[in-house]
């Protein structure tokens, strides 16, 4: 083809033909040109093409994290409400129940049970060190992504935090404390008692935040998927 071209611009200047040449050099200028501007926009028509692949697998796979937060939430709400039921069933008759203790660390151990949410966050942690969210086209779903997983942090410094801190003071005090004589002292089962009060706050107030994650991690799901529809059907 190149051998074509330059026979014609040889034979147009050999005849003399010199405005014909000129024209004939200046579309053919034109017509490389044009070709590299279709190359080019072919280029970015793929480039274009796999970002949008990629977005919608990203998507896919943050719902299913979603999806694995949701199974771990209601898990983790319902093991919550059965402890808070033993923990009633103890403070009902608190003398009673430390009649039948006799060993403290395994028999005290339900107030030491407890249950901590950990975020399933492969996706988003690949996507923030690896830059790939820039390539969702929605900011408001980047940063309703963003405060979903911030959110989930704050409840993990806060509410599950305060949980291991009992544990390590109060629970622990009452294990090491406990003794024949200890078990009639007022004073002890008071301590015992506001210690399970306190836990019973704890736990609701951690199903409280569970469930509210929950919800918005159910809320986040359905808009990742609308957002995934608008990349297949409209952009």
């Amino acid at each position: 083809m190149i051998k074509f071209f330059r026979k014609i611009r040889q034979n147009l200047l050999t005849e003399g033909k010199f405005g014909k040449y000129l024209k004939y050099a200046i579309g053919e200028i034109l017509l490389v040109v044009i070709g590299i501007l279709i190359a080019v926009q072919i280029n970015n028509w793929n480039i274009e093409f796999q970002n949008e692949e990629k977005e919608i697998l990203y998507l896919t796979r943050l719902t299913t994290n979603l999806g694995s937060d949701i199974r771990l939430y209601k898990s983790i709400m319902s093991k919550d409400s059965l402890l808070i039921d033993t923990l009633n069933q103890v403070k009902r008759d608190i003398p009673k129940y430390m009649e039948s203790i006799e060993k403290p660390v395994e028999d005290f151990n339900f107030l030491k049970a407890g249950y901590k949410f950990t975020a399933n966050t492969t996706v988003i942690d690949n996507l923030i060190s690896s830059g790939q969210i820039e390539l969702f086209r929605s900011n408001y779903l980047v940063e309703d992504i963003l405060v979903y997983y911030r959110q989930t942090k704050h409840v993990k410094e806060t509410v599950d935090t305060a949980i291991i801190t009992q544990n390590n003071e109060t629970i622990n005090y009452l294990i090491l404390r406990f003794n024949s004589i200890n078990s009639t002292d007022e004073n002890y089962l008071k301590i015992l008692e506001n210690s399970i009060d306190y836990r019973i706050q704890l736990i609701k107030k951690q199903i409280k935040s569970y469930n509210a994650q929950k919800n918005l991690a159910k809320k986040l799901i359905k808009k990742i998927n609308d957002e995934i529809d608008l990349i297949e059907n409209v952009y």
